[in-house]
């Protein structure tokens, strides 16, 4: 009888184990690439743009590029309302924390969001029609509004 239940706790364990495998690859948006982390030279700013290039966070993908050209990593806002302007690859899906657009043709994209006074932090995600994905994390503060 005791072997029955240690029997039935390892097959439950091991049912365990598959489950939480399964919700962090779900989660994670598993596509079978190496993570690399990648920078973004200012000279790959946007055509006609006087804002400067940043370095762009951690990539799962070289085929999809992402460049922040607004706000700059480690600015100081003095408004709770931002537009995250920048450039990826024509017609992406973008996501702005949790705003989403769409790049248009030359790849261009501007997302509104709102922020908290203080310390924010700004996380922008592409994806283009074939799966490839990156993502960009951006730190904000927003100045007292007192």
């Amino acid at each position: 009888m005791a072997k029955k239940i240690i029997g039935y706790v390892v097959i439950g364990l091991a049912v365990i184990a598959v489950l939480v495998l399964v919700h962090f690859i779900l989660a994670n948006g598993y596509s079978g690439k190496s993570v690399t982390t990648a920078t973004v030279a200012p000279s790959a700013a946007p055509t006609g743009s006087s804002e400067s290039a940043q370095t762009v966070g951690t990539t799962a993908s070289d085929k999809i590029s992402l460049v922040v050209t607004s706000p700059t990593d480690g600015a100081t806002l003095d408004s709770a309302n931002v537009t995250v302007k920048g450039k990826t690859t024509p017609n992406a899906d973008v996501f702005v924390n949790d705003q989403s657009g769409k790049a248009d043709a030359n790849g261009n994209f501007a997302i509104s969001i709102g922020l908290d006074e203080g310390s924010n932090q700004i996380v922008v995600s592409a994806n283009d029609s074939l799966g490839n994905a990156t993502e960009q994390d951006l730190n904000v503060t927003v100045a007292s509004f007192q």
